[in-house]
């Protein structure tokens, strides 16, 4: 199965669970369900088992009131139609140039 890119997803999966009480695995688990990503891949991808996985699926599902994975995903669309009904952009976060860091000279002459 194809995955989604993760640099469309990051930010309406982060504006999905806002309000959310997960932790940082289960924030990382609802990115890999949006991607596409069946338990035995997340598991592979986390380095960890498969019932991992699972458990960590069902205290999510609780937390975000939802019964499974497609409600995960029917959520984020939800959220994506809104989005563009209400006009708004769907684009990937631009990366952040690099912090300027003076050589030692320029810092010197900055100095002087």
């Amino acid at each position: 199965m194809a995955h989604i890119d993760i640099d469309i997803l990051q930010p309406l999966v982060l504006r999905f669970i806002a309000d959310s009480r997960l932790t940082p695995s289960e924030r990382v688990e609802v990115l890999r369900i949006a991607q596409g990503f069946a338990c035995k891949d997340s598991a592979a991808a986390a380095n960890v088992s498969p019932e991992t996985i699972r458990a960590r699926r069902k205290r999510l599902y609780r937390k975000l009131g939802v019964c499974g994975s497609s409600e995960v995903t029917a959520g984020l669309l939800g959220l994506t139609l809104g989005m563009i009904a209400a006009g708004e952009r769907l684009e990937a976060p631009q990366p952040s140039p690099a912090p300027f860091v003076p050589s030692p000279e320029q810092a010197l002459q900055v100095a002087l």
